[in-house]
């Protein structure tokens, strides 16, 4: 059960690396939409990802 719950951990880990780095990527790379409340909804989406990279709940 251990090495389970093991697995799960780091493929959460993975995909919320995945899913942070895309979003960061797309936030540099706008073209559209560049007003300052994208901004604060770019940045929001992207702190819950960087909270669970850090270990900080």
């Amino acid at each position: 059960m251990t090495l389970i719950e093991a697995i799960i951990h780091y493929t959460y880990f993975i995909m919320a690396a995945i899913m942070g780095l895309l979003l960061l990527r797309n936030f540099f790379k706008r073209e559209k939409k560049l007003g300052l409340v994208y901004d604060i909804v770019y940045i929001y989406c992207v702190i819950p990802f960087l909270l669970r990279v850090l270990y900080i709940k």
